[in-house]
């Protein structure tokens, strides 16, 4: 039963950075934008958040800088690909390199150093239920708030007349336009939200998940959450489904490694990537997904 415990509980907690990523490039790409540095803005999150972390003790404070330091590299993307019309692909890639020489120059000082802080909140009642309790009801504030984060991303863009206008752009930009709005202020938006979201995973993974730093310790999670957006058919709705499957294998890793299970290291660091492409090949056979038709003009 306490192993049980284990692989759920580290299943959301390794699955919470992806779930922010998504939900955050879900929205950039409804806007017909596809946030490629959604994997730089992890990294720089989780580099400016530990360091804010170790440094002040506050996961509040370390969130809002991995929120500011994030939006920021965004913004750059948003210019890239907004306003001087660069390549979307190329321009991520590059920025990702960026944030990669960035975080490893400001972080090697807190490089093998152990936060020495636990951002766990039990919450009274809730946390006393045999199994799920301590699964789902033993984690950190962030963690909480990515379980409402893909339904507020849903009721946002299906229910409120900005996110259908975001949606909107995505789908046509001209008719958006010639109804009195801006679609590239609403892309610059999303495309900062993106970033935004992107970051605070990147803090979770940092402070709560692994707590401690270090380089490219994102591994590819960004890239990740941009390609499952498509496993959830661009719908926030859908979003637990891939962010969990990628946690599931990720706490099964860990799980194997420690009981000491006769499996090749490199067969286990391969499991959550692999488990997601599977992912991936069953729902692009079983549905076609509804992509928004700009990112159809762009691919």
């Amino acid at each position: 039963m306490n192993d049980l415990i284990t692989i759920l509980s580290s299943t959301i907690s390794a699955g919470t950075p992806i779930l922010f990523a998504l939900v955050g490039d879900l929205i950039g790409q409804r806007a017909g934008i596809i946030s490629l540095n959604v994997e730089g803005c992890m990294l720089v999150g989780a580099c400016a958040g530990f360091m804010t972390a170790a440094t002040t003790g506050s996961l509040l404070l370390a969130t809002l800088v991995a929120m500011i330091f994030g939006g920021l590299l965004a913004l750059c993307q948003a210019f890239l690909a907004i306003t001087r019309k660069r390549n979307m692909m190329a321009s991520g890639f590059i920025l990702n390199f960026f944030a990669v020489g960035l975080t490893t120059f400001f972080g090697r000082n807190f490089l093998g150093r152990s936060l020495g802080a636990d951002f766990t909140w039990d919450i009274p009642i809730l946390c006393e239920i045999p199994v799920l309790g301590p699964t789902v009801f033993s984690q950190d504030p962030l963690t909480y708030f990515s379980y409402l984060l893909p339904i507020l991303a849903w009721f946002f863009l299906t229910r409120t007349k900005s996110g259908l206008l975001l949606c909107s752009v995505g789908e046509a930009p001209e008719v958006t336009e010639a109804c009195g709005y801006h679609p590239k202020r609403i892309q610059y938006a999303a495309v900062i939200a993106a970033g935004v979201l992107a970051a605070i995973g990147g803090v979770q993974m940092s402070t709560v998940y692994t707590i401690s730093w270090a380089n490219d310790m994102v591994n590819g999670r960004g890239f990740i959450a941009s390609a499952v957006v498509v496993l959830c058919a661009w719908k926030a709705e859908r979003a637990y489904i891939p962010a969990y499957i990628f946690g599931l294998a990720q706490a099964l890793q860990v799980f194997l490694q420690v009981k000491g299970v006769p499996i090749s290291m490199y067969v286990t660091m391969m499991m959550p990537y692999l488990m997601t492409l599977a992912a991936l090949a069953i729902i692009s056979i079983s549905k076609k997904p509804a992509m928004p038709e700009k990112l159809k003009i762009i691919s």
